[in-house]
């Protein structure tokens, strides 16, 4: 196993450019969702998305525009997991929940109390914490089996009970293993990013495990505007808890961005981790993914977080990344996802972004 250097420690704190999103995610959110022509066209401006991406199978989004889609369409629906469940979590279920867990003495007993949460809303879902010699397992036992997206509902409930768990005792929990019950999906690379851990498909049970001790960690204090950025900010916080440096394609990826203004080849990086091309090829392999591969989703998912932030000239952009021209920008981009830097500069969408935080703060005061 690779260990990460305290200067590579130090460049995954001061570089923290996350991946992006395949489109295939945001059409499975939306899939089914009771929502007309012209309120989905205006939710997906309000997150900087161009509804045109939608119509491209290699497109991409950040997390902040996912996260915001999410909040804007539990908003409208006044569902704050929108269609996942038996029934609607009313806008202000997640503000009930973590007062609940906020007031445990540690973290098991904060489950434990989710979970009874989760019998008294009978909203189709139920989990349960189980211990093996080393490790406790979140367990996945039921949940609607008429969700609109049974592979999104698995999902984002690992992800919401591993990020409001690392959040009530103040660190990241660091987990040993997800798997899923779904056969492997063809975006499957891309959990590397998306979830903490080392994930298995096609498993018996859909569950997380993470160490033991984890389970008597004391539940911090946290004060109310605390709780209420926590609210406001939904879901993102619990969405993407950063993954840290356990892969080799982590640390690659980290390593390249902090070196972003340097022309690193293979040769380069496997030097500043002490192997050999050779060896570092190996690793990826494991991994499933390959240096090339890498490279190019760290300079797209760059690109592609500085063109929705607004109107920063694409010369600025495509010298920062290493390109001798526009020209050849555009080339790469195109090949990257399947369209042009314009698409992901929607000027109606980034207008109707402005419109949203109004409308966040009345509901985060909930």
């Amino acid at each position: 196993m690779l260990i990460a250097t305290a200067k590579e420690q130090r460049s995954a704190q001061a570089f923290e450019q996350r991946p992006t999103l395949p489109i295939s995610y945001v059409q499975s959110f939306l899939h089914g969702l009771a929502l007309e022509g012209d309120t989905l066209q205006r939710l997906l401006r309000q997150a900087t998305i161009s509804p045109a991406l939608l119509a491209q199978p290699a497109g991409r989004v950040t997390e902040e525009q996912f996260s915001q889609l999410f909040r804007g369409v539990a908003l409208e629906l006044d569902d704050e997991m929108p269609g996942l469940y038996a029934r609607p979590l009313r806008c202000g279920t997640l503000k009930i929940l973590s007062i609940l867990m906020l007031d445990a003495p540690n973290l098991h007993t904060a489950l434990r109390r989710w979970a009874q949460f989760n019998h008294v809303l009978d909203d189709g879902s139920r989990f349960t914490v189980r211990r093996d010699e080393r490790h406790a397992w979140v367990r996945v036992d039921a949940y609607p089996p008429r969700s609109r997206s049974a592979r999104l509902v698995q999902e984002l409930h690992l992800k919401l009970v591993h990020g409001m768990c690392s959040w009530v005792i103040g660190a990241r929990i660091e987990l040993a293993r997800i798997d899923f019950s779904f056969a492997r999906p063809h975006d499957a690379a891309d959990y590397l990013f998306m979830f903490p851990g080392p994930v298995h498909f096609d498993q018996p049970h859909t569950a997380m495990a993470f160490d033991l001790r984890y389970l008597e960690r004391p539940v911090q204090p946290h004060s109310k505007l605390e709780l209420r950025r926590f609210l406001m900010r939904a879901p993102l916080d619990w969405l993407f808890v950063p993954v840290g440096q356990s892969s080799t394609t982590q640390r690659v990826r980290t390593f390249l961005e902090a070196n972003l203004g340097f022309d690193s080849d293979i040769a380069h990086v496997a030097a500043a981790f002490g192997l050999s091309a050779r060896t570092l090829v190996r690793h990826l392999q494991a991994e499933g993914m390959k240096f090339q591969d890498i490279k190019d989703a760290l300079r797209r998912d760059i690109a592609i977080s500085r063109l929705t932030r607004g109107t920063e000239p694409l010369i600025a952009i495509a010298v920062d990344l290493g390109f001798s021209s526009v020209a050849a920008f555009h080339r790469a981009f195109r090949s990257w996802t399947g369209g042009t830097p314009g698409d992901y500069r929607d000027r109606e969408a980034i207008a109707a972004s402005r419109e949203l935080p109004e409308a966040l703060q009345q509901a985060g005061t909930r």
